[in-house]
């Protein structure tokens, strides 16, 4: 083969597939061997079970061993040369080939998934597994659980990469150095980013036994989709809020799983209207197994309490976001939120003209009141000023306030406070036409007259 020339190759390999003479013929056959072994398809029986072509064969592309026969994918060194050059190509392996450790260590050494075909002996090997974990730590999935048991091989592969915990076997975070190598506490409490929904069922177990705690916020974990073990040691021992409650209790009480109910009722603050909305649902659907657990949850509630204060709820929200429609509300009904100061410092921080329609009540005397409404009231000059009418005495503060809104609320403050100058420049910067009925005094002051000038220019 050496004394070819390279023309004489390539015709070599061109008429490889249609010459039988080429296909029968030794020299030609260890050409393609080398040159292009995909075509030993076409090679006759007797080289197909050749050991010297063979190794050849493998050498250039490991592949090439699905061609050759029984006897030489038995061979633990052809075969051990075919996977250090393609590992995939263990798969091809037959008999004694298969259970030879120098094969098997060559399948670890080269790593993927091809880890997985080894013979059961090879998957219960520690050295084995030392082997695939030195070239990727996240081979330790492939291996028997007493593999994945074992201490000094389960800190190998978490000190060379602590991902690889989601492959370590449950029953191993009973040892305690691989515990303490999996989780990072701090102060009593599991550190941020250590749990998720790949944790083992094991570090879950061991939590639980331990009695750790953990703030759910700031682990990665969606308790919705969690696996139902894990989701009982999380309601548990976990700390802070619970989202989707509402869905999680629906999930379980539709599972009928008694166990997570009874946790999420005991934990968690489901509101009354849920509560409601889950017996009817377990009635209707005839969850006989929880429907207990539920009724003795919403013993005491009544169905038209529970419903008013939705309604409440709902009226709140909607005067924080300044609707419209809650303040006329408001103002229409308003004796009927006279005993809820909630619901009245919400009415008066969405429209401070509320202060007109609260004249003759006590929250007139509310300083906080007062003011949270001349903060918060929007002027129109169609409409006249706020505190025209209402015969209010405010705080110097207060005043300063209506001024800086509306500069005709100066008109109607005190005899007292219509005689400072600092009330009389805010008024006249917020509204130029209040310099014309200054007293003449004010109207001379230096300051007046300078925010009057400023309109001018």
């Amino acid at each position: 083969m050496n004394n070819l020339t390279v023309r004489q190759l390539n015709i070599i390999v061109e008429n490889y597939s249609i010459r039988l003479p080429l296909q029968r013929d030794r020299v030609a056959t260890e050409v393609i061997a080398v040159r292009a072994p995909s075509l030993l398809a076409y090679a006759c029986d007797e080289f197909l079970n050749d050991e010297e072509i063979a190794t050849l064969a493998v050498k250039a592309d490991g592949q090439s061993l699905r061609f050759f026969t029984e006897k030489i994918r038995s061979n633990a060194k052809i075969v051990r040369l075919a996977v250090e050059n393609f590992c995939k190509s263990f798969a091809f392996a037959l008999g004694e080939a298969r259970k030879d450790v120098d094969v098997a260590k060559a399948v670890a050494r080269r790593g993927g998934d091809t880890i997985s075909l080894l013979d059961k002996k090879f998957l219960a090997s520690c050295e084995i597994a030392k082997i695939a974990l030195e070239r990727n730590p996240r081979a330790l999935e492939y291996f028997a659980e007493s593999v994945r048991s074992d201490e000094n091989t389960v800190l190998y592969a978490l000190s060379k990469d602590r991902t690889t915990v989601e492959f370590v076997a449950d029953g191993a975070f009973r040892n305690k150095r691989i515990f303490e190598k999996t989780l990072r506490i701090e102060n009593g409490k599991i550190a941020p980013s250590m749990l998720s929904a790949k944790t083992p069922q094991g570090v879950f177990d061991r939590i639980e036994e331990l009695g750790i705690f953990f703030n759910l916020a700031t682990q990665n974990l969606d308790l919705f989709t969690l696996d139902r073990d894990k989701l009982a040691v999380c309601l548990k021992c976990g700390v802070g809020n619970i989202l989707k409650k509402g869905e999680l209790l629906r999930k379980y009480i539709v599972a009928e799983d008694r166990e997570i109910v009874q946790i999420l009722l005991e934990k968690t603050q489901i509101s009354p209207k849920i509560l409601m909305e889950e017996v009817k649902f377990a009635s209707q659907n005839k969850k006989i197994r929880i429907l207990p657990l539920l009724l003795k949850a919403t013993g005491g509630i009544n169905a038209n309490a529970v419903r008013k204060k939705d309604e409440r709820m709902y009226f709140l929200r909607s005067l924080r976001r300044k609707s419209p429609t809650a303040i006329i509300r408001f103002k229409e009904n308003y004796k009927d939120y006279l005993q809820d100061s909630e619901v009245v410092f919400s009415a008066a921080t969405a429209d401070g003209t509320v202060l007109k329609t609260l004249i003759n009540t006590e929250y007139i005397k509310d300083e906080n009141f007062v003011t949270e409404c001349l903060r918060s009231y929007t002027v129109k000059n169609s409409d006249g000023a706020l505190l025209d009418g209402l015969n209010l005495t405010l705080t110097d503060g207060q005043a300063k306030i209506a001024c800086e809104k509306d500069g005709r609320n100066y008109f109607f403050l005190t005899e007292e406070q219509r005689e400072s100058v600092e009330l009389a420049v805010v008024a006249v910067r917020s509204n130029e036409a209040v310099y014309d009925r200054l007293s003449a005094r004010l109207q001379a002051d230096a300051q007046v007259k300078k925010e009057r000038n400023l309109w001018i220019r």
